[in-house]
This record gives structure tokens, sequence and C-alpha cells, in this order.
């Protein structure tokens, strides 16, 4: 249901900065609001609070973001208090962002390893990736030491597990079903 919610608004707000040609400096203000919720918890807190009505949030939103944001992405925040949708607000950033990524072919990749690759290893697993999927990959490297070793790639909805976990987990299974 919230993927559903981020998802709709996220879609309106990019088709308004699609319209407007202003897709860059959207995306940077919506980052920018994540990231001041996200080390402030006390501010996250307030906006979602009961206690506070929409206008006096609206109040707050205006305050604290009164000289860093567009009037299209106070406007959008004054929607999400309005609606009660603040606490979607980390989920609406991460799909806007997968939009506006889409729009410029272009997708973001995780690597899961063992140990952090190196910056050149990086590189060619992400040409890699580029070549096999069509698109400009964006890749980053997550250290997970439960993989034991290879690599476990998750972009977009996909998943590519050449991890050794799973290789071994293939093999109990095959092994356990081998009648003696």
């Amino acid at each position: 249901m919230a993927e559903l919610i981020a998802r709709k608004y996220a879609k309106a707000l990019f088709e308004v900065a699609q319209e407007d040609n202003n897709l860059q400096p959207i995306r940077e203000e919506l980052n920018f609001i994540k990231e001041a919720l996200g080390e402030n918890e006390n501010f996250k807190k307030l906006l979602h609070t009961p206690l506070i009505t929409s206008n006096e949030k609206k109040d707050i939103v205006k305050n604290v973001f009164k000289d860093t944001l567009t009037n299209e992405v106070m406007n959008f925040l004054y929607i999400l208090v309005d609606k009660g949708r603040v606490n979607h607000i980390e989920e609406i950033v991460k799909e806007f962002n997968v939009m506006a990524d889409a729009s410029k072919n272009m997708v973001e990749a995780v690597a899961i390893t063992a140990i952090p690759l190196n910056k050149e290893r990086l590189q060619k697993l992400q040409v890699q990736l580029s070549m096999a999927s069509g698109k400009n990959v964006k890749l980053n490297n997550e250290v997970d030491e439960s993989v034991i070793g290879g690599v476990l790639i998750k972009m977009g909805d996909k998943v590519i597990d050449g991890t050794l976990k799973s290789r071994l987990g293939h093999l109990k299974q095959q092994l356990s079903q081998v009648i003696l």
C-alpha cells in the first residue's frame, strides 16, 4: 500500500518536473528534504504527530525550508501535509529518483560482496551490467560477510545471485534429492 501511495505522488511530481523542465533541481531538493528528515528524528516526529494541525505543520515546513525550496516542491510538501502523507516522503523520493533515472535510461544497482570491491573491479562490473542491460548502470558496492564469496547484484527489480552461498545452497538441494 505504501509503495502505491509513493508511486502515485512521485509520478504526479515527476510529471510536473518534466513539464517545467526542472527534473534535476526538483530531484536535488527532494533528496535534500529526505536527508534533512533522516538527520533530524525530532523534526520527522513533529511532522507525523496528529497533535499539530495541518496549518501549523505547513508553517513549520515553510519556516524550515523557505530559503531552500522552489515553489513547486514547497507546494508538494503542503499537499503531503494536507493529505497526511508526509510519513511516505522517503518512499516518494525513492520512486521519484527511479523515475528520473529511467527517463535518462539509467538504473541504480547494488553489488553485495563479502569484501569491498576495488574501484577497477567495480567499474568493470558496471560496464558489464550496462552492456547486458542496455542501460546506464550506476553501481554501488555493499559489504555483507554472510555472502562468503561471489557477488549478489540487485538492479531495479532484478536480482542476479552469483554468490558462493547460493551455489552451496543449490548443491545442498541437489545432493538431498539424490537417492542412494
